[in-house]
C-alpha cells in the first residue's frame, strides 16, 4: 500500500509517472527517480559520516546510469552536486572503511563509479554509482 502511495503522490506532483529503473544484481528492489533525488537531499552522507559508520542493516547498490535518458536526470545531478562532499571524498572514505570496502568489492562493485552515499533512519546503507 505505502508504494501504491508513493507512486500516486509523485504521478500529482511530478505530472508524469516516476521514472524508474530495476536494480538488477545490484539491489533487490525497483528504484525510483524520485525516490532517489529525494534520498539525496535528507540522508546524504558526508565523507566523515560515511568514514565513522561501523554497522548497518543492510547495503545497498544503485546504478544511476539507467536514468541518464530521462527526463528528470538532470534533477538527478543538480541533487548529486548539492551532496555534502564531492565524489572522489565519497570515494576515499569508503576506502577508509573497511566494512563498505570489503562489502562493495565482494559484490565486484568498481569505488570509482561511487558518486554518493545515503542512509535512512532504518540502518539501510544505500550507495549510488554510475
Amino acid at each position: 500500500m505505502k508504494s501504491s502511495a508513493i507512486w500516486l503522490i509523485a504521478l500529482i506532483a511530478f505530472g508524469s509517472w516516476p521514472v524508474t529503473a530495476p536494480g538488477g544484481d545490484l539491489t533487490d528492489r525497483e528504484v525510483n527517480i524520485h525516490e532517489i533525488i529525494a534520498a539525496l537531499g535528507v540522508d546524504d552522507l558526508s565523507a566523515n559520516e560515511l568514514r565513522e559508520i561501523d554497522s548497518y542493516v543492510r547495503l545497498e547498490v544503485v546504478d544511476l546510469s539507467p536514468f541518464e535518458s530521462s527526463e528528470e536526470y538532470q534533477a538527478l545531478e543538480t541533487a548529486l552536486g548539492k551532496t555534502d562532499d564531492g565524489w572522489a571524498m565519497v570515494q576515499t572514505a569508503i576506502i577508509s572503511n573497511d566494512s563498505i570496502e570489503q562489502e562493495l568489492r565482494r559484490r565486484s562493485v568498481d569505488i570509482g563509479r561511487v558518486v554518493a552515499a545515503t542512509m535512512d533512519d532504518e540502518g539501510v546503507l544505500t550507495i549510488y554509482i554510475r
